[in-house]
Parts: C-alpha cells; structure tokens; sequence
C-alpha cells in the first residue's frame, strides 16, 4: 500500500525538488566542541511563517540547549517530503494533517508529537474577487494535490456547492500564474501567500486570510517511530525546544516574532510582509484540533484519498499516530502542565 502511494501522480510531481544523500542520526561539533545530536528535518519552501515556532526555536538556540542541531530538508510540499520519511532519509517532517492520514491510510509508520500551526490557508486572488463563492467556476492555484489546502478548496466547494478548475503547481510557480493572470486565485501557505501580495499590491488581496474551517488543523510534527522507540529524551528534548517557541510565540508582540522569521528568511526588508502573513496563522496550540481534523478526513475521504471507514471515528483513527507522551514531558518540565 506504502509502495503504491508513493507512486501516485502527486508524489511522483515531487522526486526530485531536493537530492538527499542517506544518512543514519549523525553527530556534530559546535565550535566549544560540544556534541549536537543531528536531525534532519523535512519542510517546505517560503513556509518560514508557517513554521515559525520552529525557526524561533532554532535561533534562540532552544535546541542547542537540547544537544539538537537541525539539518534542514526542503521540499515542494509536504507530500514530497514524506517519499524522503518512508525511506528513511529525514528523522523528521513538518508537514500538513492531511498528506500525513493519507500517508497513514496506506501503511505509512509515525508518531505525531507536537501540532504546530491552525490556519495557514490563506486565499489571494484578483482585487475584484470577495469571496471563495465569488470563484465559483474559476481557475484556483493549489500547491499540490494531497495537500491541507486541496482538501480545504475541497470542503468549500461540498460545502458551499461550488466547483473551481483547478490548476495545480508548486507555491512559488501558482503565484507567478497568478501574476500572469493565468489563474484567477490560490490557496497557500505563509509567508508565500503574504509575499505575493506585496509584489502586486494594486492587482492582487487576500480574498480570504483565514479559511472556512474554524481553527482549523494545519501543520504538524512526525518523527520516525524507531527514533521516538530508541531515543525518546533526544524526542523529549526536540518537542521541548518547540514547545519553548511556542511560549516566546504566545508573550512576545507580533513583529518580534517578525524579526526572527526574516533574519531567517535573509531578507530584512520582509519584516512588513510577514507581520501581516503572521495573521494568517495560529501558532500557540501544541494539540491536534480533533473538531477541525474530523471535518478535513470527511473532505478528503469524500475525494476518495482515504478510505471513507477511516472518517467514521476519526479521534479513534488518529490516536494510534498522535503520541503526547513526549509533549506531555516536555511541558511538565517547563512548568507549563495545568
């Protein structure tokens, strides 16, 4: 089952956005001579929003303090990044809920440890477009089939009896298709979305930064089983300096956490845009929400991605690849336990 997911179109678009030469868990240095244990991370391009508790998390060196260094993996979206988890060549993927239970429908191994953003499906189309109704009938950018924002263009349409075209790319590619005019919208993630329109702010708006799901389940944290099996204070100590940013997230104003993500991004200039994309996003809830996941599972086994008995107890399903125990020690040790 594994075999013929990876196999499908969706994934194999994918092969080939980054070259990963295998490696087991490796070791590093610090200049002090420290060993930093090594995890090489899965992600996506232009998602340093999406990801920022994690990118807060590396520059203000929680995970130095955990004896982590990330090698960071990117990807074209998160679908791609799981045919490099199956095979063993990232520890580790933050990634969309719906790649991942599609992932699991067909035999694919995690554990899920940490949820690390709501929202994130930010829709930007032509000024003159209000509404994902407004877009009935037109051509809308997806940045990949098998990805949160298909299934979330999805449930607007069963939900709302629309029917767009279409038109799938990678994120940076949508969102020159609709520069061109070549589409009419699309939904995708941050800062890309937020960075678009600043690039054409006369032609181009959020038709919807938030979409129609509330708090709607959008990325999460998987680790390879194996790794969760045999090493779980190094887990522990990688969901605990998240867990930090978390927090630095929660009690520090917006464009602090703005200045981290463009240092990261290398690009100053930035600060406005993801300020404003940091409104598309909801940084500060650790656990998977079931209400938001449910409605996502019903949508995406509607489409025939999962089979339609994994949507008929969907808290049951997923509690086999959520496992808190590592969050759960984390947070007991920063005294954020209630």
């Amino acid at each position: 089952m594994i075999a013929r997911f990876l196999k499908t179109a969706a994934f194999a678009a994918a092969i080939g956005v980054a070259a990963i030469v295998p490696i087991s868990l490796a070791q590093a240095q610090t200049p002090a001579g420290k060993t930093l244990q090594v995890i090489r991370l899965a992600d996506q391009p232009a998602a340093e929003v999406s990801y920022a508790v994690v990118w807060v998390a590396d520059a203000l060196g929680y995970f130095a303090d955990e004896g982590i260094r990330i090698e960071r993996k990117t990807y074209a979206n998160g679908p791609a990044g799981l045919l490099e988890f199956a095979n063993g060549s990232v520890d580790a993927a933050m990634a969309a809920i719906a790649p991942f239970m599609q992932f699991a429908a067909n035999g694919g191994d995690f554990k899920m440890v940490i949820s690390l953003t709501k929202g994130n499906s930010a829709l930007v189309g032509l000024k003159k477009y209000k509404s994902y109704a407004d877009l009935n009938g037109k051509k809308v950018g997806v940045p990949g089939l098998g990805t949160t924002h298909d299934a979330v263009l999805s449930y607007a349409e069963q939900s709302q009896n629309l029917k767009y075209q279409r038109v799938m790319g990678k994120i940076t590619d949508i969102a020159v298709m609709l520069d061109k005019g070549e589409i009419d919208a699309y939904i995708g993630w941050e800062p890309a979305s937020a960075m678009a329109i600043a690039q054409n702010p006369d032609k181009l708006h959020y038709v919807s930064q938030l979409p129609p799901i509330r708090n709607v389940e959008s990325l999460e944290m998987i680790v390879q089983t194996k790794l969760a099996k045999d090493k779980p204070e190094l887990v522990t100590g990688f969901v605990r300096a998240i867990r930090r940013g978390i927090e630095f997230v929660k009690s520090s104003p917006r464009e602090a956490v703005a200045e981290i993500i463009v240092k990261k991004m290398g690009d100053p200039k930035l600060l406005p845009v993801v300020t404003q994309a940091l409104g598309s996003v909801i940084l500060t809830e650790p656990r998977v929400d079931m209400a938001s996941t449910t409605i996502l599972m019903q949508t995406i086994a509607k489409q025939g991605k999962i089979p339609e008995d994994r949507a008929k107890d969907v808290p049951g399903w997923m509690s086999k690849y959520i496992d808190y125990s590592f969050l759960d020690r984390a947070e007991k040790s920063l005294g954020l336990t209630k």
